[in-house]
């Protein structure tokens, strides 16, 4: 089994012992090219679809990148498995075809682009990435704002010790105390949380900087070549102006109005 797949299978496994009912895991098949999901809680299969992202276009994805996309509501709680992770992790049957294991999760899919995850960062992570980052940051600032309400709330009977002994301080002092609590919902990660989320915006930014860029074509026009176009564009104004007079004339024959000094 793959190190990735054996990991969260591993880990899962503990999650979810002491749960008899239902599947653990979920398997994505490959039967003969085309895809099937099976739940492994006694339902039956299901054919899926694949989906080619045009905008993740690259060297080594010229056309797109390609998903697997998964059943709506399925208990992995995924939309989209990676191609190439499948293809890179996919194991052989007992049916002699090829398929991964995938945890199952309790936790809801976390909707992404919310107004406290940077747009910025998840546009330029894979889906999964981009699940992490915004579990991170919304875990976060959920613990970031229960910490300033607390603060500025707060009762003598609800602090620390260390709040306590500033509040005498204060109180001895004559001046008011007050809890300005954490300033950032940064200040609320673990230090292994804040090097996965460093982790996670440097792979935005690389992601970011190697996308394909369009290709300007042509060059910048020199004077001459702009004075040659502007006389086209002249001759081409006179050209139509003298068509619509020719037209005009050749409609009213006799009664199209003449200067008296033309000959």
């Amino acid at each position: 089994m793959p190190k990735k797949i054996k990991k969260l299978w591993s880990r899962d496994l503990k999650e979810q012992m002491g749960k008899p009912q239902g599947a653990i895991m979920a398997k994505i098949i490959n039967k003969n090219g085309t895809f099937f999901f099976d739940a492994e809680d006694g339902t039956a299969q299901v054919e899926l679809k694949t989906w080619l992202e045009t905008s993740k276009k690259n060297e080594a994805h010229p056309d797109g990148k390609m998903w697997i996309k998964l059943p709506k509501n399925n208990v992995t709680n995924r939309q989209y498995f990676s191609l190439d992770l499948f293809n890179s992790t996919a194991l052989i049957n007992d049916d002699g075809d090829l398929e991964v294991i995938v945890p199952v999760k309790d936790t809801p899919a976390r909707v992404l682009g919310s107004s406290t995850v940077a747009k910025s960062v998840v546009d330029y992570l894979d889906p999964d990435q981009a699940a992490e980052y915004t579990e991170l940051v919304e875990t976060a600032v959920e613990a970031f704002k229960e910490a300033k309400a607390n603060s500025k709330k707060k009762k003598p009977e609800d602090m620390t010790r260390e709040e306590l002994e500033a509040y005498i301080e204060c109180l001895r002092a004559g001046t008011k105390y007050t809890v300005t609590g954490p300033k950032s919902y940064v200040e609320m990660f673990t230090e292994e949380q804040y090097v996965r989320f460093t982790e996670l915006q440097a792979i935005a930014m690389e992601n970011k900087a190697n996308r394909p860029k369009a290709t300007r074509t042509g060059h910048k026009l020199t004077d001459e070549e702009k004075a040659v176009r502007a006389e086209k564009r002249a001759q081409k104004e006179l050209s139509k102006a003298e068509a619509l007079l020719a037209a005009l004339q050749a409609k009213l024959g006799d009664d199209f109005p003449v200067d008296e000094d033309e000959d």
